[in-house]
């Protein structure tokens, strides 16, 4: 075997070692490029919970949109309506000056009501505090009520069966319908709790489900025994 033979062997062994590499480190690159995201990737489900102090009805799209509706293109454009949420105004100090026996007045005054309550207007509202999401069409609002000083649970769907401190049932007969809220209801000053992901072109916060919680006052009238007169 001569020394030309064995460098012409060496020489082939490494092109093939070239092309091996340039292959297995180009196939990274394009599974990521071609292949479906892992399931993982999906965007995460969040909470938030605090006061409106900002409703708006706005169109999503933005300048796409309006560029497709000067050409008679604006179908898939919605409005939705965007909420801005101040997360500082926690459950407690909102619902202190809020909370009622009963709960039978129209959204409108509630909404008045609570943008009137200390903790709204006493909260600050910053970048860090402030979480803005829309209600869209699939949007699902509910109601639910609790008392000033449950701060965990989800709430009940109606103002009876609001319990006491002392996990009792309240006395007090509701003499109306309570108000059920619509996502036209979603005004300033309402307490909700929101779920949403980010979602579109532009990853909006999007809610699947908007609850605006309600604060009762739940009394026990039944009378403590009193001591037998000497």
């Amino acid at each position: 075997m001569t020394l030309d033979f064995v460098a012409r062997i060496k020489t082939v062994v490494a092109v093939a070692s070239i092309l091996l590499v340039g292959t297995s480190g180009a196939s990274p690159g394009q599974q990521g490029k071609d292949a479906p995201k892992a399931k993982g990737d999906a965007p995460k489900a969040e909470r938030v919970s605090g006061v409106i102090v900002k409703a708006e009805k706005v169109a999503r799209g933005g300048a796409d949109s309006k560029a497709g509706k000067a050409k008679g293109e604006g179908k898939a454009d919605r409005s939705v309506l965007r909420l801005s949420i101040n997360t500082n105004a926690v459950w407690r100090d909102w619902a202190r000056d809020q909370a009622q026996v009963r709960d039978e007045g129209t959204p409108k005054k509630d909404a008045a009501k609570g943008a009137n309550s200390i903790a709204t207007k006493g909260e600050p509202i910053d970048e860090n505090s402030l979480v803005v999401i829309d209600v869209a069409p699939g949007t699902r609002v509910e109601t639910r009520f609790r008392s000033p000083t449950d701060e965990t649970s989800k709430g009940v769907t109606s103002p009876e069966k609001v319990k006491t401190d002392e996990a009792t049932s309240s006395t007090a007969t509701p003499t109306g319908k309570p108000v059920q809220f619509r996502a036209e209801d979603l005004l300033p000053g309402l307490y909700v709790e929101a779920d949403y992901r980010q979602s579109g072109p532009r990853d909006e916060n999007t809610a699947a489900t908007v609850t605006v919680v309600r604060p009762i006052e739940a009394i026990n009238t039944s009378p403590k025994a009193q001591p037998a007169p000497k």
